[in-house]
């Protein structure tokens, strides 16, 4: 690990010092002795503060060149916790990941040096009006017309990105992690750090030494005020990490961060974009037919606040794409499309839109498209765990089902159970191996008796009429099609149901119920023409005509994107 790095974080009470080599309490400055490799692999974590650090990824980190066996890592990770342990805890800091790696959860500040010295007071300055004004790289230069003396070469030391801006020089916020001023009162300038938390404001420079640009700082404060947010703007950011996972506990957390983040600025665009987003997971995949209809509406009125107070915002077309791409809405595949490449437009730098966009086309059969976005999502992010989720999907469907069951055995399956397991469990089955799928629908529905969308009874009834038992079978599918109907993969659902009848050998059925699934978002032709389980159909009228109906349609497609 590189030791050159300037970097200065302090998390719960402790200071570490990347270049000085230094652990210690932030308070009392006593120094905490670590092994040095124990250190470099606190100094990785920190760095990756709140992102699963796979064993190997830290292994690459802190021995670039040289093999080593894992008890090495799990030596140092022992040894840090000891070492934090003995203060508050140390086991808290550090979350091991079973059979993956670690994640560091404490809270991190990155705090940056000015002309290489400690900062030597800990809070920034009010304004005259007592408040923190924060004001972007980007509104500084608009407001005073000039850069902030120092702003490019510390921000270079932070390993931070700059906004992007649109036009009309607006901050565009994305995956890069914006550099933000405090403003105070006398024209002084803290340098901050967004890092998924609270700012951290502890370095100071003198923002303008000419008689022009100190008034224009003083005139600034009062155009500055009321971006005086961090505290929500911290809410917005915290909400904005849970709402990526999709899981309900992490979306029901994310909403009322959100809702709290908007009610504390209501001028936050970002957060009303990422707060649609939240209600549309919950409408989609969580809830029956008055809830879903509610957040479905929420959704919608968040996403027209968060355009009206900036049009041009990557995360509000982002979200409009998920919005749209629903059964409330009917699927309508183009326009979300449209949505996704508006919001990689105006922000290529974050991978959400590519994995999304790659959803959509693997659900109408662009696998090559698919593969390429969720590629391109990766490349931007390798940690998103749900586009390495998707990329095993897409290789399901291009009915490679060994490649899939590997990729999906590398993903934690509580992060979304829903999505892993009806995927593993479908890809068991392609595979043959029943016993094996019939373990996880088993443990899934024990796990989750009420099996949202009724994704795991169209499993366990597909699983059933492989088996021979037909009347248990036939109770499945009218479970899933009673608790199912009208949730957002619902079609995953009907597909299901459809294999299993054609497993029984009922094959007007199965026709009716993959007419259901391409009718209501799933209409995959490359995999319904190479799927296993439908080749019993091949020879079926009813099956013949709707494929021949799905090619014109992927043709379309395909020609359209």
């Amino acid at each position: 690990m590189s030791k050159e790095r300037n970097e200065l974080y302090e998390f719960a009470g402790f200071r570490l010092d990347v270049r000085e080599h230094t652990l210690e309490q932030a308070d009392s400055r006593e120094s905490i002795q670590l092994p040095e490799k124990a250190f470099q692999t606190l100094c990785v974590l920190v760095q990756n503060s709140g992102r699963l650090m796979t064993k190997q990824a830290l292994l690459d980190a802190v021995w670039p060149d040289s093999f080593v066996e894992e008890n090495n890592l799990d030596k140092s990770i022992h040894a840090i916790r000891n070492a934090l342990g003995g203060r508050s805890g140390g086991q808290k800091y550090i979350e091991t990941v079973r059979k993956h790696g670690y994640r560091f959860v404490a809270e991190v500040r990155l705090i940056v040096r000015a002309n290489g010295m400690l900062p030597s007071v800990a809070k920034p300055p009010l304004t005259e009006s007592g408040q923190h004004a924060v004001v972007s790289l980007a509104e500084w230069r608009k407001i005073t017309g000039q850069a902030p003396p120092y702003a490019e070469e510390k921000i270079a030391e932070a390993k931070t990105a700059e906004p992007k801006t649109d036009a009309e020089n607006k901050p565009l916020r994305g995956r890069t992690r914006p550099a933000y001023f405090y403003l105070g009162a006398g024209g002084m300038l803290a340098g901050v750090v967004a890092l998924g938390g609270w700012y951290a404001a502890d370095n100071w420079m003198r923002a303008a030494t000419s008689t022009h640009t100190s008034n224009s700082a003083r005139s600034a404060e009062t155009a500055v005020a009321n971006l005086a947010r961090s505290p929500a703007y911290d809410l917005y950011v915290r909400g904005k990490v849970k709402v990526s996972s999709e899981n309900r506990e992490d979306t029901e957390a994310a909403i009322s961060l959100l809702e709290e983040a908007v009610r504390l600025d209501p001028d936050l665009a970002e957060a009303y974009a990422q707060l649609a987003r939240g209600y549309n997971t919950l409408s989609f995949k969580y809830s029956g037919e008055t809830d879903r209809k509610r957040f479905h509406e929420n959704a919608e009125v968040a996403i027209e606040k968060a355009l009206a107070l900036n049009p041009d915002l990557a995360e509000a077309h982002f979200a409009r794409g998920l919005v749209l791409w629903s059964n409330t809405e009917g699927f309508p595949h183009a326009q979300v499309i449209r949505s996704y490449k508006r919001s990689a437009q105006l922000e290529p730098n974050w991978d959400e839109p590519y994995h999304q966009l790659s959803l959509v086309y693997s659900h109408i059969g662009l696998m090559d498209e698919a593969r390429q976005s969720v590629q391109k999502a990766l490349e931007i992010n390798p940690n998103n765990t749900l586009a390495r989720f998707r990329a095993g999907v897409y290789l399901q469907y291009a009915g490679r089902f060994e490649d899939a069951l590997a990729a999906f055995k590398t993903i934690p399956r509580d992060e979304t159970p829903l999505l892993m397991d009806r995927s593993l469990t479908e890809t068991l089955t392609q595979l043959g191996r029943l016993s094996e799928a019939g373990v996880i629908a088993d443990d899934y529905l024990r796990r989750f008796p009420q099996d949202e969308g009724g994704g795991f009874a169209g499993v366990k009834a597909l699983l059933l009429a492989k088996a021979g038992r037909n009347d248990e079978a036939e109770a499945m599918i009218r479970r899933a099609n009673e608790i199912g109907r009208g949730f957002g993969h619902f079609h995953h659902t009907a597909y299901n149901i459809a294999s299993a009848y054609a497993a029984m050998n009922r094959p007007d059925e199965a026709v009716q119920w993959l007419e259901n699934a391409a009718d209501n978002g799933f209409p995959n032709y490359p995999y319904f023409e190479l799927d296993p389980n439908l080749q019993s159909l091949k020879e079926h009228q009813g099956f013949v005509r709707l494929m021949v109906k799905l090619k014109r349609q992927w043709e379309q497609f395909k020609a359209e994107a």
